[in-house]
């Protein structure tokens, strides 16, 4: 269906015949290692998963194009690894 990794697609619900239905269908294909990986990393009961959209014209009309990212708590996101400099060259 999705020629990216870790993406999908939102359509009009060409069935919504109530209001009951949802007003868009759809899939996300998240890749095997990644969402072993999201499981993983994340200690909580809850995993979010931040998700941007794009409004895409296609063969059968107008569509949202998914992108999922994995959303981590400030304190959680690694933090970056100090590295010592050497700055005796520096004349100031």
């Amino acid at each position: 269906m999705s020629q990216y990794p870790n993406s999908g697609k939102l359509s009009p619900n060409r069935f919504k015949d109530d209001a009951k239905k949802p007003d868009m269908v759809g899939e996300i294909i998240m890749q095997r290692a990644d969402l072993k990986a999201l499981l993983q990393e994340h200690t909580d009961d809850e995993v979010v998963i931040k998700l941007s959209g794009w409004t895409r014209q296609g063969n059968f009309g107008e569509f949202i194009s998914l992108k999922w990212n994995n959303y981590k708590k400030k304190e959680e996101a690694p933090k970056p690894k100090q590295e010592n400099l050497d700055d005796s060259d520096i004349p100031f």
